[in-house]
């Protein structure tokens, strides 16, 4: 099983964890088989996870922990969340598209279109998001 950790602190006017994310974390993405385009599924999804946590977890304020693991196995990528904002409200959102006019809610739809497993728990002030998608199948 192959395994990659990242950790950043939240800053609204940073964006340098998106290379975090593209360079350590799809690593694992491409070991495992996917082409580009999933790749950049997978990508975008996982920034929006992220997004949410800086938005909404943490009300955009900085120095805030974010933890992201990744592990590959034989049958599935895996990625886990770890901040220690405020907890998601439940349930999570179910990915329908949001109104023409909405403001938001886009988010959810591109995360549970790359990853078709989506769990959330919270244990002792930690919220972990995890994320679960089916490898590709061999050529």
């Amino acid at each position: 099983m192959q395994r990659v950790d990242i950790a950043f602190s939240t800053d609204p006017d940073d964006m340098a964890w998106h290379g975090l994310i593209e360079t350590r974390l799809m690593l694992l993405a491409r070991a495992a088989g996917f082409d580009e385009l999933e790749i950049f599924g997978l990508q975008l999804a996982l920034v929006e996870a992220v997004n949410n946590i800086i938005e909404h977890a943490y009300d955009l304020q900085p120095h805030q922990p974010v933890a992201i693991s990744g592990e590959c196995s034989a049958t599935e990528l895996l990625y886990q969340l770890r901040d220690h904002g405020r907890p998601m409200p439940l349930p999570l959102p179910s990915g329908e598209p949001a109104a023409p006019d909405a403001a938001g809610g886009r988010g959810w739809q591109i995360i549970r279109a790359s990853f078709p497993g989506v769990a959330y728990a919270r244990h002792d002030g930690v919220n972990l998001l995890t994320l679960r998608r089916p490898l590709p199948a061999p050529d």
